[in-house]
């Protein structure tokens, strides 16, 4: 099975609804394969670890092959040939939906960064053929924002994670697939079908190609989300630039892949958000935190970048 994602062709042999089928074209560019037999071992530095949640936690280690990434519950992926190939080898009882976030966040993000790509944790969306990205920590509302933002006009880049071109600056369409919270999943209903996923979330997985970004589009700006309570604000939005050292640091603080990143990979990514702070706007966006908001907030955005 093929699919659409991080502006390239992922090749799996089981099915991903949260991604967009692409049955022909190109050779893959990356290509995932169910190990058989157990894991083998071999030579390894471990580069970082990260606590995902209670009890479960992701180890990144560096091996003559290229990465391995492990997960506590569901097991172990190693990225091989550049990036181009990922073999996992299954945890026990592993949960499948569980399994496809892990794959199509921070594995391919991993298999990106061995490509020379930077992933941020961060939803995005096109506005007049340019890309607006959203960073922002879980929970911070970045879906909700970019949900909204395409009922007036936009176009869904990604949901979740955000990969960019450092030298280019160009912003690929990442994951079409994006998952709400019922009170604001009610708001975006009519933008297209949905089924309840993870956490009793609503993931959209079915919206209208007329709301998607397709194709790479040079990035405009990229804002990190700073929710407030109503009536902190004279409005209910407003935005200050960053010079390009703390926009770069910000970036830094936003990867994808944050802890799992340690040592002499730590540096790659540093370098890739300097090079992406100096060319493309880094704002803080202080935003009224109430759903209520979120549409006068959009409005406001799409102003500025159109």
């Amino acid at each position: 099975m093929r699919y659409r994602v991080f502006g390239g062709v992922f090749a799996a042999p089981f099915a991903f609804p949260e991604l967009r089928s692409e049955p022909e074209g190109p050779a893959p560019d990356w290509n995932l394969r169910v190990a058989e037999g157990p894991l083998p071992s071999v030579p390894s530095t471990t580069v970082g670890r990260e606590q995902l949640a209670a009890g479960v936690e992701a180890q990144l280690q560096r091996t003559g092959h290229g990465l391995r990434l492990t997960f506590d519950d569901t097991g172990t992926f190693d990225i091989l040939r550049g990036g181009s190939e990922i073999e996992w080898y299954p945890a026990s009882g592993s949960d499948p939906e569980l399994v496809r976030v892990d794959i199509i966040g921070r594995v391919l993000a991993a298999a990106s960064h061995e490509q020379g790509l930077l992933c941020l944790h961060g939803s995005a969306v096109s506005i007049d053929r340019v890309a607006v990205g959203f960073l922002a920590p879980k929970g911070s509302g970045k879906s909700t924002l970019a949900m909204a933002l395409a009922s007036q006009g936009a176009r869904l880049l990604t949901d979740d994670t955000l990969p960019v071109e450092p030298h280019t600056c160009l912003a690929r369409p990442g994951v079409h697939s994006v998952r709400l919270w019922n009170d604001a999943a009610e708001r975006f209903a009519s933008l297209g079908d949905w089924r309840l996923g993870l956490s009793d979330k609503r993931t959209f997985d079915a919206l209208p190609d007329s709301l998607i970004q397709h194709d790479a589009v040079p990035l405009a700006a990229l804002y990190e989300l700073v929710p407030s309570s109503s009536g902190e604000l004279p409005g209910k939005v407003q935005r200050t630039q960053r010079v390009p050292a703390h926009g770069a640091v910000t970036l830094v603080q936003h990867s994808k892949l944050g802890a799992l990143l340690g040592g002499a990979e730590s540096l790659r990514v540093f370098d890739a958000c300097a090079s992406i702070a100096a060319a493309v706007p880094v704002y803080q966006l202080d935003v009224t935190r109430a759903l209520d908001a979120v549409d006068e907030v959009a409005a406001t955005i799409m102003r500025w970048h159109r």
